[in-house]
């Protein structure tokens, strides 16, 4: 059962169920209109840029793009006050351009940690970090400080 009712008011009874849903209908679904649901009107984005809900779908947008059948598999979800803590595992096949490396065709697995702040029952803040190195690693690919700081 899904915790968000509608557009202006998600009906939120458990923080940890609001990410786990939206990590699901975001991430895994790929729904960017889930946006309207999850995020806060004041929403920050510390991951991607720009930190607005539009970073957010380019990078899912990226993702998508060079692993289609990317996959978050959330192993563990901790709450203190608003915040949530979810530490993830990113599983996916490398079909298409990623940071400058050419499809691979290669599984890929990477750690991965989204924290989340809530505010009102939905997501006001978020931050992420990955593997990024590992995963460039497992196709192939090399990281350098232009290829670590590019989002586009």
């Amino acid at each position: 059962m899904s915790m968000h009712s509608s557009a202006s008011q998600p009906a939120v009874t458990d923080p940890k169920r609001l990410v786990a849903d939206f990590i699901e209908s975001f991430w895994n679904g790929r729904d960017i209109s889930c946006t309207e649901h999850f995020l806060h009107a004041d929403y920050i984005d510390h991951a991607y840029q720009p930190a607005t809900a539009e970073g957010l779908k380019t990078m899912l947008g990226q993702l998508s793009s060079a692993f289609p059948d990317h996959r978050q598999t959330v192993e563990q979800l901790v709450c203190e006050g608003d915040f949530v803590m979810a530490r993830l595992t990113l599983h996916g096949t490398h079909q298409g351009e990623f940071r400058g490396t050419s499809p691979t065709g290669l599984a890929v697995t990477a750690p991965m940690y989204r924290t989340f702040r809530l505010a009102d029952g939905r997501i006001a803040e978020h931050w992420a970090l990955f593997d990024l190195a590992g995963l460039l690693r497992q196709i192939g690919g090399t990281l350098d400080d232009h290829t670590a700081c590019r989002i586009r």
